[in-house]
């Protein structure tokens, strides 16, 4: 999930009496001045100034809220329990990131879950671990037909994570440019697909453009296999199991990778928030300023036009600088916070198209005790797995289709999947007693305000608790607190548009290349110095890190080119 640094609704404050002003208006003089200021510190906004700070630049970065990280976050919710209250495992944070920043240095710890998660079923859970053949051999108690092809399944989905990963760590190329640094990445993936056997080329063009449905139902016949495999397709996305593309969202959570286990997941000790406070530790480390508790009200444009001259805070402050990176929704960005007027019709028709509708529902709990899954005469061992792993509730394809479309209605799925993860499990420091923080993810609800009602939130919840409660039955009565984030809540809290926690919806139309817009898609954005930096552009969202570095070195190779250019211009202007 991703954060935005100014929510929708906001309304630009003049420096003068508080009377509204036009968001990307010419700017006034006067304000502490930086090279470089970010907007928004989620953990993408963050890494780019931890970036651009390494790199010597004067950097400012201003958070909207009182907390960092944006939607990457360990947030007190209730006293003395720590939640990780958006974003809750990670994965597909970048090694280079990781490195590079020395993250480890300033406090991220992961704790590999492997298991990472089990499907549950009335005759017990299928475990799905690292190692495919000893998944295989818990899917073969229900499926030895599946259990043989659980295998193939995943080096097929690897080869493709394996085909897609360099990709994410740096720009795409810009479509139809004749460029020779985009016409060299064409070619070198190009050539990458060349080298490869017929056979996979067809199976990444499958990947890229079926349903999770058609495929899996191509290759297993246990329904809550399928079921379970399909929930990880959908997640955070507008979509069901059988829409085109769900597929590739399937891949896109098998890149990320654990110290250097590749598709493994893992607990952050401290919550998500950990790795947010490491990225800011980092760019701290090298001199950048980080302000919370900063709402930015306009990214302000020079006396003429045509580029930015920093930013105005809703409280009157004004801050200057010829280089703005914007991790606020690419939406909010343009259209409200740099004006659309300031851009040319076919950047604001794309972004006033651009679709960033969400399906996920968080719901946060504090437990008495943890979920007790003894009744279901289970190992030992299977038992401390379902403790640690996520537990996955999502009995067939026909289940999620159903799901989906209530959505699709305009109304919270009556029937939801539901995971449920108790990060306490691994990381009892996060309360204060003996208290257990627990956090389901869950899917379908609506992504508009009207389209839930008084007591929506709180019946979901509870059809979400007894999903679970199948299987441990002392989970509602142990339940001492919850919150229920619908998606218009994750848009109030973390400024994610129609509460889509990915900043816009991940299909082939809107991704890579055309992520968010074609013209838009390199990061930098026809307004000169004004760059989009978080999870609206490549590669898209999860906790990866990849946008927010990928933009800085953007920047980078901007100035650079700058600096090289005002040299020549000095040297003949002295021959």
């Amino acid at each position: 999930m991703e954060s935005s640094a100014a929510p929708t609704s906001a309304v630009p404050t003049s420096v003068n009496g508080g009377a509204p002003t036009a968001p990307g208006t010419p700017a006034t003089t006067g304000g502490a001045s930086y090279d470089a200021i970010v907007v928004g510190g989620g953990h993408n906004g963050l890494t780019t100034g931890a970036y651009l700070a390494r790199a010597g630049m004067r950097t400012l970065i201003l958070e909207r809220r009182h907390i960092l990280g944006g939607a990457c976050v360990t947030e007190e919710v209730w006293p003395g329990a720590r939640v990780s209250r958006a974003s809750y495992v990670v994965s597909m944070l970048q090694p280079k990131v990781v490195e590079e920043l020395q993250l480890k240095r300033f406090g991220y710890e992961a704790h590999p879950l492997d298991p990472a998660y089990a499907a549950m079923t009335p005759d017990g859970p299928i475990i799905f671990h690292d190692d495919s053949h000893k998944t295989a051999e818990s899917i073969a108690k229900f499926s030895k037909k599946d259990a043989a092809k659980f295998v193939q399944f995943e080096d097929l989905l690897f080869m493709a994570a394996d085909f897609v990963r360099p990709m994410m760590i740096r720009q795409p190329p810009a479509l139809g440019s004749k460029a020779p640094a985009d016409i060299a990445s064409i070619l070198r993936d190009a050539g990458r697909v060349a080298g490869m056997p017929q056979r996979d080329v067809q199976q990444l063009v499958r990947i890229f453009t079926m349903s999770v449905g058609d495929w899996l139902d191509s290759l297993f016949e246990n329904d809550y296999l399928k079921g379970s495999i399909a929930s990880t397709g959908v997640v955070g996305v507008w979509a069901g199991p059988y829409s085109p593309g769900t597929a590739y969202n399937l891949l896109h959570h098998a890149l990320g990778e654990l110290d250097g286990n590749v598709g493994s997941w893992g607990q952050v000790i401290g919550g998500m928030g950990a790795i947010s406070e490491a990225i800011a530790a980092s760019a701290r480390a090298h001199g950048a300023e980080i302000l919370t508790d900063a709402e930015v009200a306009s990214i302000d444009v020079a006396p003429g036009g045509g580029r930015v001259s920093g930013v105005t805070l809703a409280d009157g402050r004004t801050f200057r600088a010829p280089i703005v990176a914007s991790g606020a929704h690419p939406k909010t960005t343009i259209l409200d916070l740099a004006g659309g007027h300031n851009f040319p019709d076919e950047v604001r028709e794309d972004m006033e198209a651009y679709r960033t509708r969400g399906a996920s529902v968080k719901v946060n709990m504090v437990l008495s005790e943890p979920p007790d899954y003894t009744g279901l005469g289970l190992t030992e061992e299977e038992s401390k797995h379902l403790l640690t792993a996520g537990v996955n509730y999502c009995p067939s394809l026909d289940y999620l289709e159903r799901a989906w479309q209530d959505a699709v209605r305009g109304v919270p799925s009556e029937n939801p999947y539901t995971e449920l993860e108790v990060p306490s499990s691994i990381d009892p420091s996060l309360t204060d007693d003996d208290r257990w923080v627990a956090t389901m993810f869950t899917q379908y609800g609506p992504s508009r305000h009207d389209q839930w009602k008084d007591g929506d939130r709180e019946r979901y919840g509870d059809t979400c608790v007894a999903n679970m409660a199948q299987f441990a039955p002392n989970l509602p009565d142990a339940i001492v607190e919850r919150e229920v984030l619908a998606p218009p809540d994750l848009e109030d809290i973390f400024g994610l548009q129609g509460g889509n926690i990915f900043q816009g919806e991940q299909d082939m139309a809107q991704m890579a290349f055309m992520r968010p817009a074609p013209s838009l898609a390199q990061y930098a954005t026809p307004l000169e110095g004004l760059y989009l930096c978080a999870a609206g552009t490549h590669p898209g969202g999860g906790v990866m890190a990849a946008s927010g570095h990928n933009a800085a070195q953007r920047i980078l190779k901007d100035e650079k080119r700058k600096t090289g250019l005002r040299g020549r211009l000095r040297r003949r202007a002295s021959a």
